[in-house]
């Protein structure tokens, strides 16, 4: 799973362009986004990279959000 923040998704409306972007290009991705704290969680089998890139793409530039364990 990746973890990114998306600091200028504000709303579902933002999350709904997102997991469109994301879903145009893998459509069996899982999408789970979070405006009130500006977190979206994707299980994909794109990287990280690919994903960063769909997240500009669609106006969201977004960052990787590292896990601490």
């Amino acid at each position: 799973m990746h973890q990114f923040i998306v600091q200028s998704m504000t709303c579902q409306g933002c999350a709904a362009a997102i997991t469109r972007a994301i879903k145009g290009v893998d459509n069996a991705a899982q999408i789970k986004a979070f405006p009130a704290i500006r977190q979206v969680e994707v299980v994909s089998e794109l990287s990280s990279e690919q994903l960063l890139s769909l997240f500009n793409d669609a106006g969201y530039p977004a960052q990787l959000q590292k896990n601490h364990s």
